[in-house]
């Protein structure tokens, strides 16, 4: 490196490593001053405050006078750690679950023993802490397929329409650099319109989960210090009889907790098959190699599916494109965010999202995010740790780029063949799963991302583009050296390299009719064979949206909400009575099907 960047380099991590101090300050003050009254019974008992886990919370301390308690198993954090431009710096840190994949034929490459890095919120609020804030309803057509019918395409729209009206404060991206309207234009250039309600396929500035500049999230919208316990881990289910009962935790002993009326699993697409497969429901492969007490046979933990896409820094500009880390360290800009909400610190990091089809259907099958930084935009002090580039990859690439103004257009693949799965390792609920997404392992997944970095090819040889100095990154990628420059082989071992999640992982508690062998969790979100036990996450979605999941996720949660626990809580209203022995009799005579 040149002495600048030395110094860049120097002053860059200089910043990262007091920020990381003060999270790891912030995480071991709430870990030993937290003490929190905890009861030994509850209505409903929430593990998990990620986006469902906390919508219910806030539906049941708004709509119902439940006692319920949310069990996080990560620290509370910071109001600093709500500023969107700190997102990437809490990713592998002590609010991040730091999980990885096991070592991938087809993909992943480009990182240390071909391990791909699984970035989930540990956490209040869990990932939505943690991702780019984006808000996209996605094809509304799969939802109704997901229910099979039980609902209609309008009555999951009221349920979107409730999400953007009461929970989520919507806001169009306030700060950003010149990319973002060049692409637009670029777009539209090679036959793209701007995206709308009507319309699947085109390119549309990024709708943020904002709040006078703030990251906002479901866990922003009720009394956390008085329905939350942090640091809790749920070592397993309680279940007797074919009903779940409670849940034991560590706090900082062993305790049980019961529930009357319901456990709410929300953990997320790894950490709630975990949960399961820990408390004996599961593949019976799975449990008796770790020998777990078989309750339930269910096919926990398999139809693993995530959105994977590639492009890092693959995007080159004659001039910086002024959202740089300077920007975001800019005093200025420090003091437009606290003021007004305004600044360079209100970036989500990505300003442009694109839907586009790669076989000329009307349903997208691929994504773009356009972020106006590369990850060498940190002179590789933060970000490639992040993401486990190993140091022969980054020496022989990325830090060539030093000199140059690198962008990131993540094209993803939004809906991969390629199927994976979740399993534990053992009975010990401290040891991560062990997470095979197998990446690209279907030949049609390639052909598909291939077909996507073509279009964004074409997307940077338009006059908009060029008017701004963008052109492609010419480098040989390390290991693809023998092919062409972005001929079809060369861009098949470009992929396969250069793989990356968007952390957007679900599926591995497919939701699907009870006679289904592929369903762990009915319509009603009821873990099938076992009552009052319910999974609310992404987990429960059998196939991903067309696009960012967390729309997907609210209005599901929503749904599980206003169908489970309201309307059990209208018919105890209409026999006009509110005796809590008579709700009790309500939800054991009439349990959730």
């Amino acid at each position: 490196m040149s002495p600048l960047h030395v110094l860049q380099f120097f002053i860059f991590s200089v910043c990262i490593h007091l920020f990381s101090i003060f999270t790891y300050l912030v995480y071991y003050y709430d870990l030993f001053t937290s003490s929190d009254e905890i009861l030994e019974e509850y209505d409903f008992i929430i593990v998990g405050s990620g986006t469902a886990g906390s919508l219910i919370a806030h539906r049941l301390s708004k709509d119902t006078n439940y006692t319920f308690v949310v069990l996080e198993a990560g620290g509370e954090g910071h109001t600093f750690h709500s500023i969107p431009a700190f997102g990437p710096l809490l990713h592998g840190s002590v609010f991040d679950w730091q999980f990885q994949t096991v070592p991938q034929e087809n993909a992943c490459l480009a990182m240390v023993n071909s391990q791909c890095k699984q970035t989930q919120g540990k956490m209040l609020g869990g990932s939505s802490k943690m991702n780019n804030m984006i808000h996209f309803r996605g094809n509304t057509s799969h939802y109704v397929d997901w229910f099979h019918g039980k609902f209609t395409k309008e009555y999951i729209e009221e349920h979107l329409n409730y999400i953007e009206s009461n929970v989520y404060p919507l806001h169009n991206i306030q700060y950003h650099s010149q990319i973002s309207d060049v692409v637009l234009n670029a777009a539209e250039e090679i036959g793209y319109k701007e995206l709308n309600s009507q319309n699947n396929l085109g390119f549309a500035k990024s709708l943020l989960t904002q709040r006078n500049g703030k990251r906002w999230t479901t866990s922003d919208n009720f009394d956390t210090s008085k329905y939350v316990l942090t640091n809790v881990l749920v070592d397993k289910l309680i279940i007797e009889e074919d009903k779940c009962i409670g849940v034991q935790i560590s706090y900082p002993k062993r305790v049980k907790l019961f529930a009357k009326k319901g456990v709410i699993v929300s953990a997320g697409a790894y950490n709630s098959p975990k949960l399961l497969q820990l408390s004996g429901i599961g593949p019976v492969d799975i449990l008796n190699s770790v020998n777990v007490s078989v309750i339930k046979e269910l096919p926990v933990g398999k139809n693993l599916q995530d959105h994977i896409g590639t492009g890092l820094d693959l995007v080159l500009f004659d001039t910086p494109q002024s959202v740089g880390m300077f920007d975001i360290m800019n005093l200025f800009h420090v003091y437009q965010y606290f003021v007004n909400g305004t600044g360079a610190l209100t970036t989500p990091g990505c300003e442009v999202v694109g839907f586009v089809s790669t076989d000329n259907h009307t349903v997208p099958d691929v994504q773009f995010m356009v972020l106006p930084v590369g990850i060498t935009a940190d002179r590789g002090s933060h970000l490639r740790k992040t993401l486990g580039i190993t140091d022969f990859v980054w020496d022989n690439y990325f830090s060539k780029l030093f000199d140059k103004h690198a962008a990131t257009f993540f094209t993803l693949l939004l809906h991969p063949k390629s199927i994976g799965e979740v399993k534990i390792k053992s009975k010990d609920p401290n040891l991560p799963p062990k997470i095979d997404p197998k990446y690209l392992s279907h030949p049609n997944d390639v052909k598909t991302l291939v077909n996507g970095v073509k279009i964004l090819i074409k997307l940077v040889e338009t006059d908009a583009m060029k008017a701004i100095g963008g052109h492609l990154n010419e480098k040989h990628f390390p290991g693809c050296e023998n092919y062409d420059i972005f001929s079809d082989l060369y861009l098949e071992c470009y992929v396969k390299h250069l793989t990356l999640s968007s952390y957007h992982p679900v599926g591995t508690c497919s939701m699907g009719p009870r006679e289904s062998k592929s369903s762990v969790v009915d319509t009603s979100f009821k873990v099938i064979g076992i009552e009052h036990l319910y999974v609310v996450d992404g987990s429960v979605l059998p196939t991903l949206p067309s696009g960012n999941i967390n729309a997907a996720i609210a209005m599901m949660a929503n749904i599980f909400f206003e169908n489970t626990i309201k309307s059990r809580l209208s018919l105890n209203e209409n026999l006009f009575c509110k005796n809590s022995v008579l709700d009790d009799l309500i939800f054991k005579v009439c349990p959730v099907r």
